[in-house]
């Protein structure tokens, strides 16, 4: 592996009263950003010159996967000749707007012998497109930024950061072209699905649409983000990347669409207890109920859904204890029926018809706990707070979304936050980072 040294010398001057660490720190933080763009040219430079000089070499083996050009006569045909001519440097620098600051560089070019081409083979080796004016590390520092603020606030935050200004119109076409990767989650405890409205480009109402599963260790995976697509299609999504295996339990909202379509992806389900009375209040307003006469009827349904799963360890449980459980467990069902019957009985045939669809799934987290020991959520609230999360990014630093750009910065944000990780390896395969240069600082000392 070639290598070489740079020698740095930095002038330090402080006043004969001495100075502050704040002041120090400042100074030194000035001198490290100049000095990061000049490293940086200056290992460029020397890299170009290590690599002009061993193509234009008659050995072989030093010219290994350098020197790759198409052939003058026929393009885009690639020429086979190895034996290169230095020629001189491009008229104007190349300038690179990078996370350390903006730098720029002299290209150098070399002649093949054989067509008579002419390429710079620095670009080629140091893996930048025709045009390029960016790194993909500015383009990290901006996505990362869109998923604290907004798209107009970004601007400021990545310039403090990285000292080159980028626009908005650019961090929106970033974000856009990233190729986020899809998960491939572990055997899941529990589903969670939901959708929150948001207010699309045009002035018209958008769903965005989250899938989250839950591990046997508690980590939550996020299963993906969609907007303008049904619950059917997403059902079928989120199947095929869990390979046909049903999670132990889903907690749902009782969205019908919703309901129908997880509802297969897992082995049971659990209606959602605080949408349950939340939506009983509106079902029975719609059967003609004042809020007065609602509030006894929603304090009757929360005493029959309060029956709680005993504290301690599932193998350390009592068999009485359990069988108390079933009891309570089925003197709340009938208490249940009861509620719908009467219904019935007054005409409140939307209240009713709501209750009958939640009747077998109230408490399916009590029977998986019986079977497993596995303790699911009475609502979904886990999600809630993840929907809460991503709507203050969607409806309060950002509106007239379009649906790839929402469901682009919604994965974003689900995976920094969830998998850190996957965001990680994600960039280093995306920036192609090998380990292939390395600096160590080998000397430092003060001079006097």
């Amino acid at each position: 592996m070639p290598k070489t040294t740079f020698m740095i010398s930095v002038e330090v001057k402080i006043a004969r009263e001495g100075a502050n660490i704040n002041e120090i720190l400042e100074a030194v933080g000035e001198a490290h950003s100049k000095l990061g763009v000049q490293l940086a040219e200056g290992v460029i430079e020397w890299l170009q010159e290590d690599v002009r000089n061993r193509l234009c070499r008659a050995d072989r083996q030093a010219k290994k996967s350098l020197g790759r050009h198409s052939d003058k006569r026929s393009p885009p045909r690639r020429c086979r000749c190895r034996s290169f001519v230095k020629e001189g440097f491009r008229q104007h620098k190349r300038r690179l707007a990078t996370d350390l600051g903006e730098i720029g560089f002299r290209v150098g070019r070399v002649s093949c012998r054989r067509c008579g081409g002419k390429f710079a083979p620095i670009l080629d080796v140091l893996g930048l497109q025709r045009c390029q004016g960016h790194s993909a590390q500015l383009e990290r520092i901006a996505a990362e930024a869109t998923c604290r603020t907004s798209f107009a606030r970004s601007v400021a935050e990545v310039d403090g950061l990285a000292g080159v200004p980028v626009s908005g119109s650019s961090s929106h076409r970033w974000v856009a072209s990233l190729d986020l990767p899809v998960a491939k989650p572990p055997p899941l405890e529990m589903l969670l699905a939901d959708g929150t409205a948001y207010k699309k480009a045009g002035g018209r109402r958008g769903e965005l649409r989250i899938a989250v599963g839950v591990t046997e260790t508690g980590k939550i995976i996020p299963l993906g983000t969609w907007s303008g697509v049904d619950w059917r299609t997403i059902g079928k999504s989120v199947r095929r990347r869990l390979r046909n295996k049903k999670a132990k339990i889903a907690v749902l909202d009782g969205e019908p669409g919703l309901d129908f379509h997880f509802a297969k992806l897992a082995n049971c389900t659990q209606r959602s207890h605080w949408h349950l009375l939340r939506d009983l209040r509106i079902l029975l307003w719609k059967d003609g109920l004042k809020a007065a006469q609602t509030k006894p009827l929603s304090v009757r349904l929360r005493g029959i859904l309060g029956v709680e799963i005993p504290a301690g360890e599932w193998e350390a449980i009592l068999p009485v204890t359990k069988d108390t459980l079933r009891g309570q467990v089925k003197e709340a069902r009938e208490a249940f029926q009861a509620m719908i019957d009467e219904f019935g009985a007054f005409g409140y045939t939307h209240g009713q018809r709501y209750l009958e669809g939640a009747r077998d799934r109230l408490f399916s987290r009590i029977d998986l706990w019986m079977q497993t020991g596995i303790i699911a959520p009475r609502s979904t609230g886990l999600l809630e707070e993840i929907m809460r999360e991503t709507g203050r990014r969607i409806k309060k630093l950002g509106w007239n979304w379009k649906d790839h750009g929402v469901t682009q910065e919604v994965a974003m944000i689900l995976l920094q936050r969830y998998s850190p990780d996957q965001w990680d390896a994600y960039w280093r395969h995306r920036l192609d980072l090998q380990g292939r240069c390395r600096l160590r600082i080998t000397r430092f000392e003060c001079m006097n």
